[in-house]
């Protein structure tokens, strides 16, 4: 029976398609990473970077992920308030940008899409801290910047502004994206940028950042990290969408500034579009953000399948062992075979506090194919006991029970794959557990064999 595709599953992966097309033609051609979409939350005119705890003393911005960032905002309050408009509840950073104008009045964005990547794969990429402060871009510019890109629909990206958007297609909507580039190399001790206790001191440190000269900089012209900034961290590629509908006149566009006090009030101002940046909090969930630093940056994009999966807890396998059918174990070996009569033994972490973010699905997430040829096989999944290790403490078979839990359906393809076990998860964490255990069982007369904890992609519990 062909399984259909829904038309609006369609549009999502259309629309990866064509965002992954236009970050090739900004140079990501080599990159490895993932992608997090949020969409737009409100709107004000605060900055918890700049100035914090001032409330409507910075220029109009527009507030992406965590809803309750404001001028206030810290990694804490972030951390407290575990919601996000993003398509990942593992991201409860908060984003924002200026406030975007033009002659027939302001135009909201529609979302935002980051990408993280290690841009220049020369060496690995560390996690970025819980609560980095990053800026980007340059508040008070007046020409291009090569960190800042626009770009219309149907055309290519560019440090030049442009004046207009046309529709390709007569009478069709059209959009505008800015595209800022943060900086990927970290000091290694300094969270948030120190710009100074008055606003000469402060314009005067936000141009320093526009270089990225702060708590973080750009990297070298060989990827390498400069020495004062040692730690190489994600690429963020913060990419804001405006749908301009069926006008697409961009000649009077302005991008909000700092009000002036007048009067006892704050008067908005405005400015040129180069003065585009963004900022940025990371309060991302620390499992998953080392899950996507190990799996998805520091290991080749295309096998790891990151585009699309990110978890919200991961845990990896901490013992593995393939049992033959007669009994003798293989505890330390990069590749688990699944064989005929064999039996393969998998144990991790339950992860504490799941009720923290939320999670539609538990699976189990292995690398790995059928070896024999090139039919499609399904292999069974069984509970486990977990009173044994891959060292001193090996399994009998016994350890696998005939309580079955799911299935993992393969073919010859060796890639990723995630396979159901959501029961089996909800009735560990009901219980208490600490731990899990599973067991594959192999009846298909086929050898299917699997990457293990020591070898090129570690299995492990995947919850999403």
């Amino acid at each position: 029976m062909t399984r259909q595709t829904h038309p609006l599953q369609i549009q999502k992966r259309l629309k990866s398609v064509i965002w992954i097309i236009l970050m090739l033609a900004a140079g990501a051609v080599n990159a490895r990473g993932f992608d997090v979409q949020c969409n737009y939350s409100h709107t004000l005119p605060d900055d918890a970077i700049v100035y914090p705890g001032k409330p409507g003393e910075a220029m109009v911005h527009e507030f992406f992920g965590n809803p309750n960032t404001n001028a206030y905002t810290t990694y804490d309050s972030l951390n407290n308030n575990k919601v996000t408009t993003c398509n990942s509840t593992a991201d409860i950073s908060a984003y924002w940008a200026p406030q975007l104008k033009r002659k027939s009045g302001i135009v909201f964005p529609t979302y935002q899409k980051t990408y993280y990547l290690n841009d220049q794969p020369v060496v690995p990429v560390q996690p970025i801290p819980p609560g980095l402060e990053m800026l980007a871009g340059d508040h008070m510019g007046t020409g291009p910047n090569p960190h800042v890109n626009f770009l219309c629909t149907g055309g290519q990206y560019t440090t030049s502004m442009p004046a207009s958007c046309p529709s390709k297609t007569p009478g069709a909507a059209t959009q505008l994206n800015i595209s800022v580039h943060f900086p990927d190399c970290w000091d290694g001790k300094t969270l948030k940028p120190i710009l100074g206790s008055n606003r000469a001191t402060r314009m005067s440190n936000l141009m320093k950042a526009a270089k990225g000269d702060l708590n973080v900089a750009y990297r070298n012209s060989d990827g390498t990290c400069p020495s004062a900034y040692p730690v190489k961290i994600p690429e963020l590629q913060f990419n804001l969408a405006y749908n301009l509908g069926t006008d697409p006149d961009l000649s009077s566009a302005q991008l909000s500034l700092d009000p002036v006090f007048e009067n006892g009030q704050w008067v908005p101002q405005w400015g040129s579009m180069y003065t585009a940046h963004g900022d940025f909090i990371s309060a991302w969930h620390t499992q998953t953000m080392q899950y996507l630093t190990d799996m998805c940056m520091n290991k080749d994009v295309i096998s790891g399948g990151c585009d699309t999966s990110i978890p919200v807890y991961y845990s990896a396998v901490t013992a593995n062992v393939q049992l033959d059918s007669d009994g003798t174990a293989h505890p330390a070996d990069t590749t688990l075979a699944a064989a005929p009569g064999n039996i393969v033994l998998m144990k991790f972490p339950i992860p504490k506090d799941l009720n923290d973010f939320p999670y539609a699905a538990s699976t189990i997430q292995t690398f790995g194919g059928n070896v024999t040829d090139s039919s499609a096989v399904m292999l069974s999944l069984y509970s486990a006991s977990t009173n044994w290790d891959d060292s001193a403490n090996l399994p009998a078979a016994s350890a696998c029970s005939m309580n079955g839990i799911g299935g993992i359906y393969l073919d010859s393809a060796r890639q990723v794959r995630q396979n159901d076990i959501s029961s089996y998860i909800a009735d560990q964490k009901a219980a208490g557990a600490t731990e899990g255990a599973l067991c594959i069982r192999n009846t298909t007369g086929r050898t299917v064999t699997f990457s293990s904890r020591t070898g090129s992609w570690t299995p492990g519990l995947f919850l999403k």
